[in-house]
């Protein structure tokens, strides 16, 4: 609101009142196609661009003159535009929307100048693509006259595609790899938004032309209609390349999925370089004076960086990735402002080391380390690559051998402690009723651990009980689902479970008698509760769990929705699953095989045992909050305010059952 409607409104609307008499022969003002399309994301920068236009309307009632132009993107990259990819742009190109070409914009500005009109759209297009298009903008339908069902359109377009594999018993075995191959090429270059001029190559990785998360399960998605089999969201990221997924899928098809990709051998990856082992004293500093800090740029991370800054005298080293020291710099400064923690950020006492977790010597020159080595006195070890699709090997760098290297710089001189922030998500055990996780409880096995990022964890904390039988002081502090702080109710949106809620609100429904609960556990009580424990170390370290024990229904979350004005209807939960598979645009879609486990069975994450934890806080007036009422509240404010909820319509709201 602050930094991207204000501005809009208040310039225009101040330069209307100061110039309405002064016998103006033009006032034009630069609006978006954001405002009149409905842009997903961008509510704070459409409402903007709508006050422009209902500006230039209200000028025209007064006789005064006006005209505000609805631009769409230009052909020539912007500040403002130079971050899309081909992906954003394919996607715009399937709606119909296209480039606007410089020569056309400055013809188009000359033309509608002194146009009678008030409001105008500066947008080229493709009528033939828009019409094709399952989700045509709204605004769009007058010009095309179609409606369409998406979910129809979809199989219809895809049992074509399934077609080819009617004759594939009768191929041998080259044949059938022929075939599958071609198959994957089409589908995952259509997925892209390419014609068939432009196919993927066989061995081109995924990710390198531009496949994200939704683009990947959209892939996956065409693939399961065509070869008639469930496939699994991670597919892409399993099988990077078309002949590596061609494969994955002649397996299946075979009946030996099992077997169709190479399984990592987790007991041979927990292992610790030999020499990183502790020095023959271990120094622990009461009050330290140099501390390093990795993840600052993330949630938990950014409020670690503030309560150190707050509760210690000590300068902070942050790594972060970066270009250079200011590009890095602005990345930590850009997460205080999302997560409101700049306003307590001396930036005099932070010292920026860019660098990268998922890099030998984490980035650095060799005799960059040692001196960082030889600087700090304790490390906090919150960075993390966290993805929830991503296999284990494509998250090792990062999550493991950078666990390592923090090990080796910890080691090398002094021997100084580190706290590393792990997850409860390394315990495989369900949830059962009346039953709480301890952390004497055994972790993993990693097989059965449902992704990468958690496997990833349990094969850290094993390096790191090699390096506590080495002598070197690790505390390790495995997190719950971490929530927005209860001031501001500052998050992240990347979570899991916000992730499930606004897909539930784009969707406009939820799956009637939802169940399913999470321990939302605030994250100023989580950096406040490490830095207290993290005082206590004795001897190579504890480990503590860091949950809420109280539970948070994903009901109680939809009855406040829907108190707030959200219109949420009860669908059966397959017709629920379709509604939200037929929408490639929807956040939950990538994870939304998970999301049905997860509110399946007893349907909640297990319950955690954190008496330890509560013992050792006793008497620092550090104390998990239950999650309801106001402090939930406050978390949903903060998600609309920043336009990642839609605002709920101002009408009564019901509950419908289809």
């Amino acid at each position: 609101m602050e930094s991207v409607l204000r501005p809009k409104v208040d310039a225009a609307w101040n330069l209307h009142e100061l110039t309405k008499d002064l016998g103006l022969s033009a006032f034009v003002l630069y609006s978006s196609v954001a405002g009149v399309l409905g842009t997903p994301g961008q509510s704070n920068y459409a409402a903007a661009n709508s006050f422009l236009d209902a500006l230039a309307q209200h000028r025209a009632a007064l006789g005064l003159p006006a005209v505000s132009v609805a631009w769409g993107l230009w052909a020539d990259a912007t500040g403002m535009t130079q971050h899309l990819t081909e992906v954003h742009l394919s996607r715009m190109a399937r709606e119909g929307m296209r480039l606007l070409p410089t020569d056309l914009g400055l013809a188009i500005l000359d033309t509608v100048a002194g146009a009678a009109h008030p409001a105008v759209i500066a947008l080229p297009v493709d009528l033939a693509a828009a019409r094709t298009h399952p989700r045509q903008p709204v605004v769009l339908r007058a010009l095309t006259r179609v409606r369409h069902r998406p979910v129809a359109a979809a199989a219809e377009e895809l049992t074509g595609a399934g077609r080819v594999l009617d004759g594939l018993a009768a191929l041998d075995e080259p044949e059938r790899q022929r075939l599958l191959l071609g198959l994957v090429i089409e589908q995952a270059t259509a997925a892209l938004g390419r014609g068939p001029d432009a196919p993927i190559p066989a061995d081109q990785v995924f990710q390198d032309v531009g496949f994200d998360s939704l683009t990947s399960v959209e892939l996956r998605n065409r693939l399961t209609k065509a070869v008639g089999l469930p496939l699994p969201a991670g597919l892409v990221f399993d099988h990077p390349t078309p002949r590596q997924l061609a494969r994955r899928l002649l397996a299946d098809l075979a009946g030996g999925a099992e077997g169709s990709r190479e399984t990592v051998d987790f007991a041979a990856e927990v292992r610790l370089a030999p020499d990183i082992t502790a020095a023959e004293s271990v120094d622990r500093v009461a009050e330290p004076r140099h501390v390093l800090l990795t993840g600052a740029t993330g949630f938990l991370g950014s409020f670690l960086l503030r309560d150190l800054l707050q509760t210690t005298t000590a300068r902070i080293s942050c790594l972060v990735r970066g270009v250079d020291e200011d590009d890095a710099r602005a990345r930590i400064e850009a997460a205080a402002q999302w997560y409101r923690t700049g306003a307590d950020l001396d930036f005099h006492r932070i010292d920026i080391v860019v660098g990268d977790l998922a890099e030998p010597a984490l980035g650095l020159t060799e005799d960059d380390f040692d001196a960082l080595a030889r600087l700090v006195d304790v490390v906090y070890h919150a960075g993390a690559g966290v993805n929830w699709l991503y296999p284990y090997e494509a998250l090792r760098p990062a999550n493991v051998a950078g666990t390592e290297e923090i090990l080796r710089l910890a080691a090398r001189h002094r021997t100084v402690p580190v706290h590393y922030i792990s997850s409860t998500g390394v315990y495989a055990q369900e949830a059962v009723e009346g039953r709480r996780i301890s952390v004497d409880d055994p972790i993993g096995p990693p097989e059965v651990l449902s992704n990468g990022y958690r496997q990833a964890k349990w094969v850290a904390e094993g390096v790191i009980d090699i390096a506590r039988s080495r002598g070197i002081p690790v505390s390790v502090y495995r997190v719950d689902v971490v929530s927005g702080d209860q001031v501001n109710g500052a998050c992240q949106t990347q979570d899991f479970v916000w992730l499930s809620i606004r897909g539930m609100l784009t969707a406009g429904a939820v799956p009637v008698g939802i169940s399913g609960y999470f321990h939302p556990t605030p994250v100023d009580y989580v950096s406040a509760a490490i830095l207290r424990l993290s005082s206590l170390l004795t001897g190579v370290g504890d480990t503590y769990n860091l949950s809420n024990p109280h539970r948070l229904h994903f009901s109680e979350v939809v009855d406040r929705l829907r108190a707030l004005g959200h219109t949420l209807v009860d669908l059966d939960g397959a017709e629920w699953s379709r509604t939200v598979r037929s929408d490639p645009e929807n956040s939950l879609l990538p994870l939304l095989d998970v999301f049905e486990a997860a509110i399946s069975g007893i349907g909640g994450y297990p319950d955690m045992d954190t008496h330890k934890t509560e013992a050792a806080l006793a008497g620092s007036g550090i104390s998990c909050p239950r999650v309801t009422g106001a402090l939930l509240a406050r978390y949903l404010k903060f998600f609309t305010d920043q336009g990642y909820f839609p605002a709920p319509r101002p009408q009564e709201s019901a509950s419908v059952t289809v």
